[in-house]
């Protein structure tokens, strides 16, 4: 999905916060964008469950997301007449127990955040939306293509968060970053185990963020 049409499709908040961005009306904050004019707020937040082999999934863990610089930057460009457009973005698990950083980029992810590739996917995992009903984008009608088998044989792993990126080549060091969450609680996974993920893209009116 092109992340304009994201935007566009936000419900009620999308005119508001296309004209507020084309207008220069808009504020960077950690979690993503700013609007001060219709008070609203656009981010994202990542969410993760786990299933142990041969058993079933645990809850979903919620966790706050960042919106780097570089996320940050694209999203206004990319909502601005000329602005160029990526069509696809993936999600991608990390190592590096830190807390996200604004600078992390897609040519530096891979290796400032100790991407894990030990998983059975040939690629990163595809972060597939649907046709929003609510001011709110995500891949929780996909979670097929956005869960991942752990495939090495070195483990237990620790896995301390996921990203969104453009580029779908396992360890790229191409493409756009967009945002990154570290998990709350770190997973340890072993080879058999399962780890789905799912990161929404939401508009809020401020007094509801």
């Amino acid at each position: 999905m092109k992340m304009n049409n994201l935007l566009a499709g936000l419900g009620r908040f999308a005119v508001e916060a296309l004209r507020a961005i084309r207008n220069h009306q808009y504020e960077f904050t950690e979690s993503g964008i700013y609007l001060p004019r219709p008070k609203v707020v656009i981010g994202g937040t990542m969410a993760h469950r786990v299933r142990r082999a041969g058993g079933e999934f645990g809850p979903w863990q919620l966790d706050t997301n960042r919106v780097v610089t570089e996320g940050l930057t694209y999203i206004v460009a990319s909502s601005l007449a000329g602005g160029a457009q990526i069509t696809t973005f993936y999600l991608a698990p990390f190592q590096a127990n830190v807390d996200v950083p604004a600078n992390w980029t897609g040519a530096n992810f891979a290796q400032q955040a100790q991407e894990f590739t030990g998983y059975t996917n040939s690629t990163r995992l595809p972060w597939k939306t649907t046709m929003p009903t609510t001011p709110e984008v995500g891949n929780g009608a996909n979670l097929t293509d956005s869960t991942m088998e752990v495939s090495g044989t070195a483990g237990p792993y620790s896995i301390t968060g996921a990203a969104v990126l453009s580029a779908s080549a396992k360890s790229a060091n191409t493409g756009k970053l967009i945002a990154a969450a570290k998990f709350s609680t770190i997973r340890s996974l072993e080879t058999g185990d399962e780890l789905s993920l799912r990161y929404t893209f939401t508009a809020k009116d401020e007094g509801d963020a």
